[in-house]
């Protein structure tokens, strides 16, 4: 069902941020850093969370805008959907430049994985706690149903699926531990 893959992903997004989270810790006590996964946390939203979750909300979100008239701080999560794209582009471009051996002050790149991790979760934070419940409490099972219909077959997760893409096999490991 959607909305159960929804929080599903949520708690996989959670993960991640967890491990971004661990990765700012380690740079305010000066230890070591990979930012190799950093970059894999940040590729994996990019490429699973923003072209495969949050088209699956907004088709949710759309639909039950489109119903419930007056549902402002629904219809505004497109929006907040762009703004972490972007968010997350910008970052993704810091991380690549690190990788390139591209210097960058520790606490310019400390501040940026702050927001990043920060707006992420508030993000999160969002839709567990306000907008999904609120959605769950009016949305029939007929309505359910149709955006069943509406959502293509569900795609393997190259990360927290039963097969782990080789682009994540290190970030998967890390996960564990």
């Amino acid at each position: 069902m959607l909305i159960s893959s929804i929080h599903e992903d949520h708690n996989n997004i959670s993960k991640l941020l967890k491990l971004l989270a661990r990765n700012l810790t380690a740079i305010k006590n000066e230890k070591s850093v990979n930012y190799s996964l950093i970059r894999d946390a940040v590729r994996y939203l990019q490429e699973h969370a923003e072209r495969y979750h949050h088209p699956k909300e907004d088709l949710i979100y759309h639909y039950y805008v489109d119903k419930y008239k007056g549902a402002e701080e629904v219809a505004r999560l497109d929006a907040e959907h762009d703004s972490l794209a972007g968010l997350t582009a910008e970052f993704a471009d810091t991380v690549d430049m690190i990788l390139m051996d591209a210097v960058i002050p520790l606490d310019l790149f400390a501040e940026k994985l702050n927001r990043f991790v920060v707006s992420q979760r508030e993000h999160l934070e969002l839709e567990e706690r306000a907008i999904l419940p609120l959605i769950k409490k009016q949305l029939t099972k007929d309505d359910w149903d149709y955006l069943q219909t509406q959502w293509e077959s569900e795609l393997s997760d190259p990360l927290f699926g039963e097969q782990v893409s080789d682009t994540f096999v290190e970030l998967a490991s890390a996960l564990k531990s």
